[in-house]
């Protein structure tokens, strides 16, 4: 009996093996996340939007709701952090089209740009402000120049200041943004740090202490061993990224940022001092060489740009 349930159920599988498959229907269309001209803009902005996004996959929106700027916002007790994007007069949105493209995009090569080089959304705003629940009147509020969240960058200043933008702020605005843009790529691991960078310097030995402009001797050691200052104070002094033992865990990171900040945003006539130090020009030029043979970016045509 138990051969000849064996044989049935055989059978009955070639029975339907050999059954005509059902046809399958047509494709369906996925629908587009965003729905392009999204607005009042400009004629030439929105077909500049468009062609973006034609070429390169990448939405950029001046149309956008809290939910795509910040998937999750915080919220909790006293010392909550909820950040907002105020939407910009789209009659700004060529204004801002042009100011990425200056300070960014045109510094890019197509095939960069086509993978991944654009983030999926670049999302333009007026404003981008953090609330801080339990601070006092006045002082409820923090503004940001941009907002990173997964694939996607919200730059602010997309307002009537970009008519007015002198050469010098809008070097400084673009000091304020490509380093943070960089970061973006090498966090995503669209471009990558050589490990080769890391075999030069030193991060053992702990340099001599303090670091600051009252001790030249160290500042000059500091300098021997390939570092570099992160930025500047307001009195023109270097800020070191070096404050002691307690910091020397981080000694690779702060490193890197450095240079990445020197490669992007310094000048040839900033660097000079700096690049007398035969270790510090050894590795910013393995930086800018590794970037131009490997992704075919001129890192230096960015820090030397001139509006």
């Amino acid at each position: 009996m138990k051969y000849i349930i064996i044989i049935t159920g055989l059978c009955c599988m070639a029975l339907f093996s050999c059954k005509k498959d059902t046809a399958i229907g047509p494709a369906t269309d996925v629908p587009a996340d965003y729905i392009l001209p999204q607005g009042d803009a400009p004629a030439d902005a929105n077909e500049k939007i468009l062609s973006l996004y034609n070429t390169y996959g990448s939405y950029f929106l001046y149309n956008f709701t809290q939910k795509d700027f910040l998937w999750v916002p915080s919220t909790g007790g006293s010392n909550s952090k909820i950040d907002t994007a105020v939407l910009g007069n789209p009659a700004y949105t060529m204004d801002m089209l042009n100011f990425l493209h200056d300070i960014w995009l045109k510094f890019l090569p197509e095939d960069f740009k086509k993978n991944q080089g654009i983030p999926y959304r670049v999302m333009m705003a007026d404003t981008i402000k953090q609330y801080r629940v339990g601070y006092p009147p006045g002082r409820e509020y923090l503004y940001f120049d941009y907002k990173i969240v997964g694939k996607s960058i919200t730059f602010a200043g997309m307002n009537a200041s970009l008519r007015t933008m002198t050469p010098a702020s809008k070097v400084a605005k673009r000091n304020a943004l490509i380093g943070v843009i960089w970061n973006y790529y090498i966090q995503n691991k669209i471009l990558d740090v050589p490990d080769s960078f890391y075999d030069i310097s030193d991060y053992v030995t702990y340099p001599a202490s303090p670091i600051n402009a009252s001790n030249p001797a160290n500042v000059d050691a500091f300098r021997q061993r390939g570092f570099m200052p992160v930025s500047y104070l307001p009195n023109g002094n270097p800020s070191e990224w070096y404050y002691g033992t307690y910091s020397w865990p981080q000694a690779k990171s702060n490193d890197i940022a450095t240079y990445i900040t020197a490669i992007l945003t310094r000048t040839d006539e900033q660097m000079a001092s700096y690049l007398a130090y035969p270790v510090i020009k050894q590795k910013f030029d393995l930086l800018v060489n590794y970037y131009k043979s490997r992704y075919n970016i001129d890192v230096r045509a960015i820090a030397n740009a001139t509006y």
